[in-house]
């Protein structure tokens, strides 16, 4: 199974594109911490969402928001000078908008019960 559930905030504004063939596309950059007490610095998740999220991430959110993601981890990969590249992307199925800034502290709590209504709405 390949399942990802991230909670972060937008490093920016995602970025609506819509391809030639007529299909929303947005993308944005999700950063989340690490774990109190567990060290390490925040990671950034390359993350695309289609259809008719595209349209609602890029009307709603902004800079800082914060979101909770469940989706599906995938590679994009493409020729590079010394060899090729392989970057991480999470093609977002389901999200859950977590308000704005740095001001909302999720504990495990609330983590989970936030995973139960995405669970429900699967």
């Amino acid at each position: 199974m390949n399942e990802i559930t991230l909670i972060g905030e937008l490093t920016a504004a995602p970025s609506y594109h819509c391809t030639t063939a007529g299909h929303d596309l947005a993308r944005f950059e999700l950063r989340t911490d690490t774990p109190a007490g567990h060290g390490g610095p925040p990671q950034t998740h390359h993350c695309v969402v289609w259809g008719p999220g595209a349209l609602d991430l890029h009307a709603h959110l902004h800079r800082h928001d914060r979101l909770l993601v469940r989706g599906e981890l995938r590679y994009r990969s493409g020729p590079r000078r010394a060899g090729s590249y392989r970057i991480p992307v999470v093609h977002v199925r389901a999200y859950s908008y977590l308000g704005q800034g740095e001001t909302h502290v999720i504990t495990p709590a609330r983590q989970q019960l936030l995973l139960d209504v995405l669970d429900q709405a699967d």
